[in-house]
């Protein structure tokens, strides 16, 4: 019964796992084209100084460094979460 109980919560475990990956490799693919929408507008507009193109730049890559983060904190949530069910002879 324990092993039942522990292979359904192991296979929802690694379901909430995917799941929450594809967000967070979703939400990467916004900031990158998010970038390159907005890449070619900042680069061409003069309305635009210099100092708003970088403020732009590091916003976006802080955006995905902290999408990148997220990504490692979880998986290594999972992998410690993962341990509880493995089984122990």
């Amino acid at each position: 019964m324990y092993e039942q109980t522990a292979t359904m919560t192991k296979q929802m475990i690694d379901l909430q796992r995917i799941s929450v990956e594809g967000l967070i490799s979703n939400m990467i693919v916004f900031w990158e084209q998010t970038e390159s929408m907005l890449n070619p507008f900042l680069n061409q507009s003069p309305l635009v100084p210099e100092e708003g193109r970088k403020v732009f730049h590091e916003w976006i890559n802080r955006n995905k460094k902290g999408c990148e983060t997220l990504k490692d904190a979880v998986n290594n949530s999972y992998d410690s979460l993962g341990k509880c069910f493995e089984r122990k002879d």
